[in-house]
């Protein structure tokens, strides 16, 4: 992702502090400004829309393809599926969190290994990584764009039971996985071999560490609420106060739930809260659709 992009999504998208403790230490919040009492989600769907190239392609092919072919190379790698029942979208705004908050680069393009554009990407929906003491983290996620936070938490409950439960299907992906690592900026050669012992090197999978990001956006009351009264402002102290209450709310729910519990695997959720997804979803599908013209 170039620095230009990375600016505007430092500008767009926000950090969402909460001093809450139902959540946990590493979950987080991110949400939009306002501009004029709107909340920002068309300047999103731009974000999206201009994100897909380095999201779907991979650095070799971002080098090597015509910058203006970019956007057309790379919307073809999204499904064909309807816009409200394809994963893509999610997916992308995990990368972005990610590769931008948290400066955890992928080092495969999943987008890239499905074998035609009807099908949904297969396994986790992410494959990123991080490096600490010369030790490898694995981040492998899940996204849920939703609009209602039990639809997505119980679709992301669901999922994660059938990946995690199950050592041998983790150790299939991971197979998968080390024959289409990519070496790039962030990714030196002696990263990549350290790298290529995590997920291909035949180490036990209980010395593998693991974090699975779970992304879950949602239609928020407080959100839409202060759109409608002509001066929402994300700096607003009864605004902050209203959406940490709502997100308290909703990170309880989340711990109701009976996550998979490993020694070496840490679950980690991102709760974006919108206006509405279902808007969203349709201005991305005009997007897309001239894209892929």
């Amino acid at each position: 992702m170039d620095a230009a992009l990375k600016t505007r999504v430092a500008n767009q998208i926000f950090k969402f502090e909460t001093n809450f403790t139902t959540k946990k230490t590493d979950d987080s919040s991110f949400t939009l400004d306002y501009e004029g009492g709107r909340y920002r989600q068309s300047e999103l769907v731009g974000l999206i829309r201009d994100t897909v190239p380095f999201f779907a392609l991979t650095s070799k092919e971002i080098s090597s393809i015509d910058r203006s072919d970019w956007n057309k190379q790379s919307f073809t790698r999204i499904s064909d599926a309807n816009i409200n029942s394809k994963g893509d979208y999610g997916e992308l705004l995990l990368y972005l969190v990610l590769s931008v908050f948290y400066d955890v680069p992928k080092f495969v393009t999943k987008a890239r290994l499905r074998s035609t554009t009807r099908e949904q990407i297969k396994g986790f929906d992410c494959a990123h990584f991080s490096v600490e003491n010369s030790k490898v983290t694995l981040w492998l996620g899940e996204a849920k764009f939703h609009k209602s936070v039990s639809g997505a938490v119980n679709s992301a409950l669901k999922s994660l039971n059938e990946h995690l439960n199950d050592a041998e299907k983790i150790k299939s992906e991971l197979k998968l996985l080390g024959g289409e690592i990519e070496i790039n900026k962030k990714l030196e050669p002696e990263k990549y071999d350290l790298l290529k012992q995590y997920v291909a090197g035949g180490k036990s999978l209980d010395k593998v560490n693991i974090a699975v990001p779970v992304l879950i956006t949602y239609d928020s009351s407080c959100i839409k609420k202060h759109c409608n009264t002509g001066i929402g402002d994300i700096e607003d102290d009864t605004l902050r106060n209203e959406l940490e209450s709502e997100l308290e709310s909703h990170f309880k729910k989340i711990y109701k739930k009976s996550w998979p519990a490993h020694k070496n695997i840490k679950i980690v959720f991102f709760a974006i809260p919108l206006e509405s997804v279902s808007n969203l979803k349709s201005m991305i599908g005009q997007v897309e659709a001239a894209m892929k013209f």
